[in-house]
C-alpha cells in the first residue's frame, strides 16, 4: 500500500476510534442524567461532542484531500 493510502486508513481508523469513544461518552452522560446527576451529564456530553468534532475533522480532512485527486468523468450526453 501507499504512503497515502496507508496514512488515509490510519486516519480512517482514527475516526473510527474516535466515534466509539464518544459513543461510551455519550451512553455514559445518558446513565449519569438518569441518575439525576447533572454535571456529571454535561462533562460527559462534551467530551462525547468533542470526540465527534475530531472524527469529523479528521473525516473532513480525508474528504478534501481525496477532492483534491479525484478527477470527474466526462458526462455523456
Amino acid at each position: 500500500m501507499t504512503d497515502a493510502r496507508e496514512q488515509a486508513a490510519a486516519d480512517a481508523t482514527d475516526a473510527a476510534q474516535e466515534l466509539e469513544v464518544a459513543a461510551r461518552h455519550l451512553r455514559t452522560a445518558a446513565a449519569h442524567l438518569r441518575a439525576g446527576e447533572v454535571p456529571r451529564y454535561a462533562a460527559h456530553l462534551l467530551a462525547g461532542r468533542g470526540h465527534l468534532l475530531n472524527a469529523s475533522s479528521t473525516l473532513d480532512a480525508l474528504a478534501v484531500a481525496h477532492a483534491a485527486r479525484s478527477h470527474p468523468e466526462p458526462l455523456i450526453e
